[in-house]
């Protein structure tokens, strides 16, 4: 059975690392939560993982790791998706407006009622509004 490393005790174990992830440590000691404070410099108020994160980023950086969505790898999986999510949304809306204007909608607020009216919800499962239905009435037009 694990118990602290420090204190000895078997209650709300956690895995410290002796040297942090973000400086290359790779080993781990099993501390209870108050002796893990105490590791970190800190009481009972909790960890300070966010100066351990900014740490990590920084040396990720410097090693010409592109993070975020500057990464241009991660954004043409983000534009794929959305992509791709808007292709499935026009399949799926896209004849039930063309109908509606069939029908006479000539207002954006007139399709949302017609969509609504129908229990046809957007990709979020929500009703149509005035302002999600000109993005998609905008994305129809693009595709023409």
């Amino acid at each position: 059975m694990k118990e602290c490393f420090e204190c000895g005790t078997t209650d709300d174990l956690q895995e410290h690392h002796v040297v942090p992830r973000s400086r290359g440590g790779t080993k781990t000691v099993t501390l209870c939560y108050s002796c893990h404070m105490k590791a970190h410099g800190r009481d009972s108020k909790g960890l300070q993982h966010g100066r351990l994160t900014k740490e990590a980023l920084q040396v990720a950086k410097s090693r010409g790791v592109k993070l975020g969505t500057h990464n241009p790898k991660i954004m043409k999986a983000i534009l794929e998706g959305r992509r791709n999510q808007t292709t499935r949304l026009l399949e799926r809306v896209g004849p039930s407006i063309l109908k509606a204007s069939d029908e006479g909608c000539r207002t954006i607020q007139s399709f949302c009622d017609y969509l609504n009216e129908r229990d046809i919800k957007t990709t979020r499962g929500k009703d149509w509004t005035t302002g999600t239905m000109h993005r998609v009435l905008k994305k129809i037009l693009e595709n023409k």
